[in-house]
């Protein structure tokens, strides 16, 4: 199993070489700052029957849509990573309201 996730990913990270000046490119053209800019790429592989896999198409901006539980599990889990990564965090309303109210105090 580790032989074959290695082989996807050796597809995908030649894939971003490959690609590498035209994706600087064009995050250079339409990102103000570089730490605010991201983009989800959606990489299609076909396995042949002896379970090698060939990569078939890269999506720019891949659909997210759900059409079964197993696409909401899929899709759910890789957008909860995406937003991670990029450091968006969970707004918590209640511990907010407690700040704002202790700021206050403060000015007083």
């Amino acid at each position: 199993m580790d032989l074959f996730w290695s082989r996807i990913y050796d597809i995908i990270i030649k894939s971003f070489l490959a690609g590498e000046n035209a994706i600087y490119t064009a995050s250079k053209k339409t990102c103000i700052h570089r730490t605010n800019c991201y983009e989800v790429y959606g990489f299609d592989v076909m396995l042949d029957s002896d379970f090698k896999p060939w990569l078939i198409e890269i999506n720019l901006s891949p659909s997210l849509a759900c059409d079964s539980q197993l696409d909401m599990k899929i899709k759910g889990t890789l957008l909860a990573d995406t937003l991670n990564l990029v450091g968006v965090r969970q707004f918590d309303r209640k511990a907010e309201s407690a700040n704002k109210a202790k700021n206050r105090m403060k000015s007083y």
